[in-house]
């Protein structure tokens, strides 16, 4: 076995179950969502494949579960699916992430069909679960539960849906694959982060040919969930399954296939720090914050094989300038905002992001059906501007945070943009004699409106004998606070060499190469 692999993958050996007929009576301990404790639930074997077992609760039994409804999840979990009419779940899943565990040594997966107690709301319930307590013994407490005593059942099982799920339905088939997937993904490693592991079991239900078209549609209307972060229990978690599913899907398409993915699950290693080492050992040398920066724009532009996503940017922009808008972006997630009548505008962004974990990048649609991408440099404040060619008809600003660390799903950043064309910016400026030192100057500047990544140069010049000749290159103006309101000035000092006349001194000031102003330190 690979080193990396985990080499006690199941509880320790109890004795071989016997084989069980058809009819076989069982209580099962159930986890009930609403009070977060457990309850029992009587259920009779109405179900026996080769790699399962179905028991149904007895009061859905010839209500909403029928011998048909059984027999249908028998042959989707051992005999086809819709990407395999030769091949059910079971063989699919296994031969490529491996056998699931078998603490009770009966060779076969419990497949426990119930109404499970949660809020029973039709467009958000509990489709299913594996619970991972079934795989410890006797009485124990989990912090999922609130830390009240619960029963394991000690089984190898999956919990599935009856109400309002339709168990006789091809999503019912869905369900079942997504959590068998989880349950193999505990064998290998039963600490790995919710955002990984259910980004895994999309992809499982993905490979049978299931659809995952609910949680893709979920992710297009909220794109701005984080990747690594899950919601609790009561919030929309399906823009979240969306995230997740799409950035395995990337990482299938763009790095390496399902044999990627096969490492991911059996890597030991938890969150980014799994999928980084999943990757090292696929050969694959990009960092994760690197590939999600790409994720990011491949979202928009739907750079995918095997799906079709239409995203909307969360606001559009049509007349400038646009004003200094905030917002707050959490860690691994990215912003979608749209620009209208685009051409020649100067896109600004700042961040309050420490180190270098903030990035922003546009896509550019241009007249001539060009779409271009192009990351905004930033300097080490975290502000940086870009502008934008005549020929774009339309822009999206994609800012992001991909902080890289162990609690990645705790950092968050402030960020700042504006949009303007540069005309539209004008500067009031004066030049000022130092009243201690006469021969230093300060040149101050204050522009008609906020500028988010943009910072004004000052270039010198000298005019002697009617010839005018370059004294200072352009340099960067300092930004100072001017009063309590917030607005800014900037300014510049400079040494002014004795031999140098100061009315023989002009000053040029510019904005992203476009001079906005101009006069003399003697005017």
């Amino acid at each position: 076995m690979p080193p990396h692999q985990p080499r006690n993958l199941t509880a320790p050996t109890l004795p071989a179950a016997p084989a069980l007929p058809i009819g076989a009576e069982r209580t099962f301990f159930v986890p009930d969502f609403r009070s977060m404790q457990q309850y029992t639930v009587s259920a009779v074997l109405r179900g026996i494949g080769s790699f399962c077992y179905i028991f149904v609760e007895e009061a859905e039994w010839n209500t909403r579960v029928t011998a048909e409804t059984v027999a249908s999840i028998v042959h989707a979990f051992e005999v086809a699916t819709p990407a395999n009419p030769k091949q059910g779940i079971y063989p699919t899943l296994t031969a490529f992430f491996g056998l699931p565990p078998d603490i009770d040594e009966n060779g076969r997966i419990i497949l426990l069909l119930l109404n499970i107690q949660d809020a029973n709301h039709p467009s958000q319930y509990t489709a299913g679960f594996f619970n991972p307590a079934d795989q410890d013994r006797g009485v124990l407490r989990t912090p999922g539960l609130r830390g009240f005593p619960i029963r394991s059942n000690e089984a190898d099982m999956l919990y599935i849906d009856t109400q309002p799920l339709n168990p006789n339905s091809e999503v019912a088939h869905n369900v079942i694959a997504h959590e068998f997937l989880h349950l193999i993904h505990w064998r290998h490693d039963p600490h790995e982060a919710t955002w990984v592991d259910e980004g895994c079991a999309g992809y499982a239900s993905f490979l049978c040919g299931y659809s995952v078209l609910e949680h893709i549609e979920a992710f297009e209307k909220m794109p701005s969930v984080s990747l690594v972060a899950w919601p609790e229990r009561e919030a929309d978690a399906l823009p979240h399954y969306g995230a997740a599913f799409l950035w395995m899907l990337y990482l299938h398409e763009q790095y390496g296939g399902t044999g990627t993915l096969i490492e991911i699950v059996r890597n030991r290693g938890t969150s980014l720090t799994g999928v980084a080492d999943a990757l090292a050992l696929r050969g694959i040398t990009q960092r994760v914050s690197n590939i999600f920066i790409e994720w990011k724009l491949a979202n928009y532009l739907s750079n995918y094989h095997a799906v079709r996503l239409s995203l909307s940017p969360l606001r559009w922009h049509d007349s400038y300038p646009s004003g200094t808008q905030e917002r707050k972006l959490s860690n691994f997630s990215a912003d979608y905002v749209g620009f209208e009548d685009a051409g020649g505008l100067t896109l600004g962004f700042s961040s309050n992001s420490g180190g270098t974990n903030s990035a922003a990048h546009t896509i550019e649609f241009h007249s001539t059906g060009d779409v271009r991408m192009q990351e905004i440099k930033l300097s080490t404040g975290n502000s940086g501007s870009i502008v934008l060619p005549n020929t774009v008809t339309e822009a999206i600003l994609v800012p992001s945070l991909q902080t890289e660390t162990i609690n990645a799903e705790t950092h968050s950043v402030n960020y700042q943009y504006s949009a303007a064309r540069g005309a539209h910016i004008t500067f009031t400026t004066a030049a000022l004699p130092n009243p201690v030192h006469p021969r230093y100057w300060d040149i101050i500047a204050q522009p008609s409106e906020s500028l988010v990544g943009l910072t004004p140069t000052v270039t010198l010049m000298i005019f002697d004998s009617k010839i005018e000749r370059l004294y200072r290159e352009a340099q960067a103006m300092y930004q100072i606070k001017q009063d309590r309101q917030g607005s800014h000035l900037y300014r510049f000092s400079f040494l002014l060499e004795p031999e140098i006349a100061p009315e023989s001194v002009t000053y040029q000031i510019s904005l992203d190469s476009r001079i906005v102003d101009t006069g003399s330190l003697t005017e």
